[in-house]
């Protein structure tokens, strides 16, 4: 965790703050190990975790860094007694994890400035460590092979929920949970991103999509793809080749030092060049890791820069409305080499 905090502490210097305040859980599991909720001040010098009784025997086993506080009364009233103890100044906050109404309760007891700061922790996350990647990769593995294995089920009139209770039972006998609920989709109804799955029965010559995660220790895998269920017709065996040239031209733009947008204008202007540029609903992809979805984000409006160590997905899909869709989604890791397939 050493590193991580490093990072944060030098972002704190590039904007004169003193201390920084972290609600999110997903924020606190990052820099602590630790899965509870409550709230981290941090300041160069000390890490207090403040937190309910409901997590003391999780956090006993706490190293000397920190420095534990069992909330007795509000978190607000904590973080005062907190700043008054170092006599903080100026102290930031991560601005889009925080909701009004807890920004209004903090301030009214807080006696430091609130600094607002826009995804400094979500920066530093995007960057991927070695264990990180590991635990995405072997998520990815598992997702994988649960298609290989929903494949062997596919028949006449089974359901789409059907389906996804096979997937989600899969998943959960192999990884720590699910990155997100599955989405399996029959015939005209995959011309729905995301649509949810209902009782529509599988028929003869449709289009099957699946998009599923794995998740081991936290961490998110994230994929789909398209099936063809007998013969369907030949258009969308067009569309199918599109797309997986749309993704496999994605991948090879991939490298450090591009802008995510700039990918995401490629493929559209190729997408338009064949006469779809109405069917592309989505941008190209976005990061993972312990979020399904995270920075950075490849749309036409991200000036995220992409650098090594960023897990992404390149996931392009042509949707028509009432008819289908196909959608083709892998995940990806930035290296210095450029865009390597995580399987």
């Amino acid at each position: 965790m050493k590193s991580r905090w490093e990072k944060l502490e030098q972002k704190l210097s590039q904007k004169n703050l003193e201390a920084f305040i972290l609600i999110n859980n997903l924020d606190i599991f990052y820099f602590s190990g630790f899965w509870i909720e409550g709230v981290v001040l941090f300041t160069p010098q000390k890490k207090f975790l403040i937190t309910s009784p409901m997590y003391q025997e999780v956090i006993k086993k706490s190293k000397n860094e920190w420095e534990i506080i069992i909330c007795k009364n509000t978190l607000e009233s904590e973080l005062r007694s907190l700043s008054h103890k170092l006599n903080i100044k100026r102290c930031g906050f991560e601005s889009n994890r925080f909701s009004f109404a807890l920004y209004k309760k903090i301030k009214e007891k807080f006696q430091p400035q609130l600094v607002p700061c826009e995804k400094i922790v979500e920066k530093i996350r995007s960057i991927k460590d070695q264990e990180e990647i590991n635990c995405i990769r072997e998520a990815e593995k598992i997702t994988a092979s649960t298609f290989d294995y929903l494949k062997k089920l596919l028949s006449k009139e089974v359901t789409e929920k059907e389906m996804v209770r096979k997937a989600i039972n899969y998943i959960l006998n192999r990884a720590d949970g699910l990155s997100f609920y599955p989405i399996v989709l029959f015939g005209p109804r995959t011309s729905l991103p995301h649509g949810h799955s209902t009782n529509q029965k599988l028929k003869d010559n449709q289009l099957v999509l699946i998009d599923i995660g794995a998740k081991v220790k936290g961490y998110c895998a994230d994929m789909t793809r398209t099936f063809f269920w007998g013969e369907v017709p030949k258009k969308w065996e067009k569309i199918y080749n599109l797309v997986e040239t749309l993704k496999k031209m994605a991948i090879e733009n991939v490298k450090p030092g591009i802008k995510s947008s700039k990918i995401d204008k490629i493929i559209r202007e190729k997408a338009k060049n064949e006469g779809y540029s109405e069917n592309f609903l989505h941008g190209i992809g976005h990061g993972v890791g312990l979020e399904v979805h995270e920075q950075p984000f490849l749309n036409g409006s991200s000036n995220t820069i992409l650098e090594e160590g960023m897990v992404i997905t390149v996931e392009p899909g042509l949707y028509f409305a009432e008819e289908g869709g196909i959608r083709i989604e892998d995940m990806v890791l930035v290296t210095n080499q450029g865009g390597q397939v995580l399987l």
